[in-house]
């Protein structure tokens, strides 16, 4: 099976050429699903990828997706840590919302864990960022309201691996960009901003995700 890839560019288009760096045949919105038909190759410094014949797209606008993740039924989630950091010391996870057949809806920052411990943990109470892995939405298309530093939203999930973590959930960190003890979370995933929290809250509203996908950073195994 051919690798999968989607089109990542952020309010742009992606220009699908005849040739590397060849003429223009086709454009491509952001969020695209694309299959990935054989091997890259580099012209003049810059990567071109076949998606199919005589199509060949730059390769830097493609974000690979396992086929497995994809293949979970239902719109999902998918959370990948880097190496980017805000509030002091909370790492980015790049956080993908994929509608039912793939397409990338929307993308918004996330935190988890507290600053200086930014290593994912099994361990329970060690509010440490949640274990990389996939896990279900216990009500999938249900916000509920919650207080405090849950930020008025809150979506729970569960891991579908064993784990000594429990309780975790989706929600809005109002601490975030603070840098205070309250900083960060316990081991839940949490939007930063309260435009991301809204983008987050109407994704899983409308779209009504079934998994939360969490992965370790693009440059690791």
């Amino acid at each position: 099976m051919n690798p999968i890839a989607i089109v990542t560019t952020p309010d742009d288009t992606l220009n699908v050429r005849s040739t590397p760096n060849g003429e223009i045949v086709d454009i491509l919105g952001d969020g695209t699903q694309v299959e990935i038909s054989g091997d890259s190759v580099n012209i003049e410094g810059e990567i071109w990828t076949p998606i199919g014949i005589n199509r060949w797209v730059a390769a830097k606008y493609l974000t690979l997706i396992d086929a497995e993740i994809l293949a979970i039924p239902g719109a999902k989630i998918i959370s990948t840590q880097t190496e980017e950091q805000i509030g002091g010391g909370l790492q980015v996870y790049q956080t993908k919302l994929l509608d039912n057949i793939g397409t990338i809806i929307n993308t918004v920052r996330c935190v988890s864990g507290r600053i200086g411990q930014q290593i994912p943990s099994d361990i329970s109470g060690s509010q440490t960022p949640l274990p990389f892995g996939i896990y279900t939405f216990d009500a999938p298309g249900i916000v509920e309201d919650a207080p405090g530093e849950f930020g008025g939203v809150w979506s729970a999930i569960t891991p579908t691996f064993p784990t000594e973590r429990a309780g975790l959930g989706v929600h809005y960190d109002p601490s975030a960009l603070l840098s205070v003890s309250e900083t960060g979370t316990s081991g839940c995933l949490a939007t930063p901003t309260i435009e991301e929290r809204e983008i987050m809250t109407t994704f899983i509203l409308e779209y009504q995700p079934t998994h939360l996908i969490v992965k370790k950073p693009e440059n690791q195994d």
